[in-house]
């Protein structure tokens, strides 16, 4: 708890009765800020208040006695004779106090005497609260005493006991008395929201300014150093938090004190022979000087034989206090202790103050780890030397180039992103040059900053100055801008760069192999966005083979964009095959950022067909993995909120969904995911009643669909657009809704939203008075799209609206809600499935009693023999009825029974053949 609660609770439980409370927290969590408020609240209470604080190497009773001088009028002015016992220890007291004892001959024996003497001033009738600060610095007397008054209960006494809670503890519980309680409280750091608010309290600045705000997390939540943070304006280490660190170390022996300093020059944890060789220490002295460390609370052990500090605050602390001589000799000691972790080794180089060394070093390896595909090795070599070498302007802008390259497979862009802009902003540069840092900074706002205007005006801009420069690079950088998943223009914008591309491609212009690789696997994510039929033959190169590391990694981002392509298709199958293959690719390449979209993608795909199996738990996860990768981590909140709303976790939906929703300005959410989120929410909105918040949400979906033409993304809009509008009084815009879809997807290979698109058809019929079996055919024709396609949700949804047809406009009996019921509940789909549920539940019971149908067919087996026979699997069947595929087995061999057939292509009319 905080001090906030820990008051209160302190205050609540003294005010019941006398007694003990002890309060842990560790080193600047705000255990002497509580003192001091409790302080003042027990004083405007009236209660006596003693207070006292131990420090290291205190004398015999110091706090106790300096407790006893905070308020005087404890002492009364005609005490008892034992009082005199304090004249030596008190003399400031000496007007109020009765004539000094003479010593005893035994010291233990004068001690008793003392305490005596303090228990009697502290047994005042008033109540009265003793508040001791640090007591792990207590003197033994000090704790003598303490336990002392446990065991002897004063009815108007109460104590206040803070320690770290790494530290020896007070060991008072077993020496209470009866009826004079022992409590604990922790206090702990403050949460993120906690730790702002604090921050703009003390600086009176809301929201904080930028600087101070980069700056808070370091304080870890810990008040003290909230507030040296706020002093010093956001330094980075504040002066205060330095000392108190440094002071901290002093305090302990010479060989802790050389374990820490080892142990500060590792954020990640050193071991312990590492410990041993950077603290120069012997087996024996580091066997007891580690566990010491560990003790007293500075030290943890972060993972088996690898230990760290508590507080990363602290071991920066502790580290800038070393003395700099000693600190360059650590960090070169320390480069050579890993001569395998070429980041590890180039990093205490560079502080060892080695440069000449630390460059040649960085650069050799950053180049050895590109060559082997090592993307995040390269990455925090390059990074480290743009952000801390001495360059010339030459080297600086090669670096560049070459860590832009390089980040395409990093998790961490920004500072790249920041660099690159530095570099175009401040460097004069040949336009070739200029036009390649240009595309690769487009590729990464595109990719992964979610900044997509930004990104198609940079890498427009490359295209201009690389046209005479690099002709080559600039047709790869037009395949780039074909590509239409990531920004939110129309088709036709896109498919003009593809126009461009073809016409520049040819003898006059023959790309080099990696270039043209590049331009193929693009050329085909554009032509597979949008569903055209000839995708699929050239998209066969992507799984096919190579030696080659970078036309590896080109075929494995060929797969994860087709993965994606073909699962918002309704392809699942080839979504699957090409997602094994990504995978296999990433195992091979280790490529970091597409290894984790390869992830995303599965989430993806997994909702869309249905697979949801601890699919929430995982996309949870991803959501907070991913949060400093905005494109990356949309698709994740788009599942998670989808999830969550078929959970019946509202609160939790609406704020993943949200986040990401196509209404939401400058959203780093692809259009498709932008749309489908805006779209689960207008139904979501709808159902609770807010009509207007629904049909904001569904306009913000229509117009994403509208503006990039991409009807193949509308499979999960259209059928809500439908029913919203229609129950908003906007029916006369389905017409033009439908008619519009319909001829975006004229030609396209798009399963899925052909199926959405006959549901769609299928409901504007039925809420506009169609023909029943006009009705009827589309919502057939519906179910039997989405069995196809492998959509068990949507599958479920249209037995709901064909069973609401049946049930409602024909006044028919049907069992489309009891399938439906049943889908939802395997998927686990609870408010769906509930919903379906109590509409059943709620309709007049049937007859009692199983009809028999002799060797007629039942209404079961007659659906069953006409799906078997129209070429239906067992599989696809049982998906779309919501049975299993043993009861699907069953219905076919009693049909076949029943009619005389031989197979189950036979059975063509078995209405006909059982009559």
């Amino acid at each position: 708890m905080d001090t906030g609660q820990a008051e209160e609770a302190i205050v609540r439980l003294i005010a019941r009765t006398s007694a003990i409370v002890l309060v842990e927290g560790e080193l600047g969590v705000g255990k002497t800020h509580l003192q001091e408020r409790l302080r003042a609240r027990f004083t405007a209470d009236s209660r006596i208040v003693l207070s006292g604080r131990c420090a290291p190497f205190s004398g015999e009773l110091e706090p106790v006695l300096e407790a006893a001088l905070s308020t005087p009028r404890v002492v009364p002015r005609h005490g008892g004779p034992v009082l005199g016992a304090l004249a030596p220890r008190l003399p400031e007291l000496a007007d109020r106090l009765p004539p000094p004892l003479p010593p005893l001959p035994d010291p233990r024996a004068d001690l008793a005497r003392c305490f005596r003497a303090l228990r009697e001033l502290f047994s005042s009738t008033a109540p009265t609260v003793l508040l001791l600060d640090d007591i792990q610095w207590s003197d033994s007397a000090t704790r003598a005493f303490l336990r002392y008054l446990c065991t002897r209960r004063s009815p108007a006494l109460s104590m206040v006991l803070t320690y770290r809670p790494h530290s020896d503890s007070p060991r008072l519980t077993h020496f209470a008395g009866r009826g004079f309680p022992v409590e604990t409280v922790s206090l702990g750091p403050l949460d993120e929201t906690r730790a702002t608010t604090l921050a703009e309290t003390l600086s009176g600045q809301s929201p904080l300014p930028p600087s101070l705000s980069r700056s808070l997390p370091l304080a870890e939540g810990l008040p003290y150093a909230i507030s040296a943070l706020v002093r010093e304006k956001g330094r980075p280490l504040p002066t205060a938090v330095r000392d108190v660190h440094a002071e901290q170390v002093r305090l302990c022996g010479k060989e802790v004190r050389a374990v820490l300093r080892a142990a500060a020059l590792c954020a990640d944890g050193v071991t312990e022979d590492e410990l041993r060789s950077l603290s120069g220490l012997g087996r024996s002295a580091i066997s007891v000087a580690l566990p010491e460390a560990i003790e007293i609370g500075l030290l943890r052990e972060t993972r088996p034989n690898h230990y760290g500090w508590q507080r990363e605050v602290a071991r920066r602390a502790v580290h800038e206090a070393t003395s700099p001589p000693l600190r360059r000799g650590l960090h070169r000691a320390a480069a050579s202790l890993r001569p395998h972790d070429t980041v590890f080794t180039a990093h205490h180089l560079r502080l060892a103050g080695d440069t000449g060394q630390w460059l040649e070093y960085s650069r050799r390896h950053a180049d050895i780890a590109m060559s082997e595909g090592d993307w995040s090795t390269t990455v925090q070599l390059l990074r480290a030397l743009l952000r801390h070498a001495e360059l010339t302007d030459p080297d600086r802008v090669h670096l560049a180039t070459t860590l832009s390259r390089a980040a395409f497979d990093g998790l961490d862009c920004d500072q790249i992103v920041s660099t690159v802009r530095e570099i175009l902003a401040e460097v004069s540069l040949p336009p070739a040059t200029r036009g390649e840092l240009r595309n690769n900074l487009g590729i990464l706002l595109l990719s992964q900053s979610g900044e997509h205007e930004e990104g198609y005006r940079e890498l427009e801009k490359a295209v201009d100055e690389l046209r005479d420069g690099d002709p080559p690079l600039a047709l790869k950088v037009m395949s780039s801008l074909a590509i239409p998943y990531t920004g939110h223009r129309h088709i036709d914008t896109h498919l003009g760069w593809l126009e461009r591309l073809d016409r520049g491609l040819g003898p006059a212009c023959l790309p080099d192999p990696l270039t043209a690789a590049t331009i193929q696997v693009n050329r085909l994510t554009t032509l597979m966005t949008i569903g055209a039929p000839e995708a699929w033959e050239a998209a066969e190169v992507v799984t096919s083979d190579t030696d080659d590391p970078q036309l590896a990694r080109q075929r494995m981002r060929g797969c994860l964009n087709l993965t994606d392509c073909t699962s918002w298709l309704g392809h699942y199958a080839a979504a699957k095959r090409y997602l094994t293959r990504g995978r296999t690719w990433s195992h091979q390449l280790g490529a970091d950022y597409l290894s984790e979209q390869l992830r995303v993608a599965a989430v993806l795909l997994n909702w869309l067909r249905g697979d949801w199996r601890n699919l929430r738990t995982t996309t949870e996860a991803l959501v907070d993995r991913y949060d400093s990768l905005p494109l990356v981590a949309s698709e994740c909140r788009l599942v998670a909120g989808a999830l969550a709303l078929e959970h019946g976790d509202c609160q939790a939906a609406v704020a993943l969904l949200a986040d990401v929703s196509a209404t939401r300005p400058r959203t780093a959410a692809a259009p498709p995911v932008g749309a489908t989120a805006a779209a689960l929410l207008a139904r979501h909105h709808y159902h609770r009643g807010a009509k207007a918040a629904a049909l904001r949400e569904l306009d913000a979906a229509l117009r994403v669909i509208h503006d990039t033409g991409i009807w193949v993304w509308a499979s999960e809009i259209a059928p809500i657009a439908v029913e919203l509008l229609h129950n908003a009084g906007r029916r006369d815009q389905i017409p033009e809704l439908l008619s519009a879809m319909e001829a975006g997807l004229e030609g396209r290979d798009a399963p899925a939203a052909m199926a959405s698109l006959a549901l769609s058809k299928a409901m504007d019929l039925d809420l506009g008075d169609g023909a029943p079996d006009d009705v009827l055919g589309l919502y057939d024709a519906a179910l039997d799209s989405f069995t196809d396609v492998g959509r068990p949700y949507w599958t479920a949804t249209t037995h709901v609206w064909r069973d609401r047809y049946l049930h409602t406009e024909l006044q028919q009996d049907t069992d489309d809600l009891a399938i439906a019921v049943d889908i939802f509940s395997s998927l686990g789909a609870a408010v769906s499935a509930r919903r379906a549920q109590e509409t059943l539940d709620n309709r007049k019971p049937r007859r009692r009693g199983r009809p028999s149908y002799g060797t007629t067919l039942s209404p079961r087996e007659t659906e069953v023999a006409q799906l078997a026979c129209a070429g239906r699997t067992n599989s696809q069947i049982a998906t779309r009825l919501g049975l299993s595929v043993r009861t699907v087995e069953q219905h076919i061999a009693h049909a076949m029974r029943k009619t005389g057939a031989a197979s189950r292509y036979e059975l063509a009319n078995p209405v006909e053949a059982t009559s």
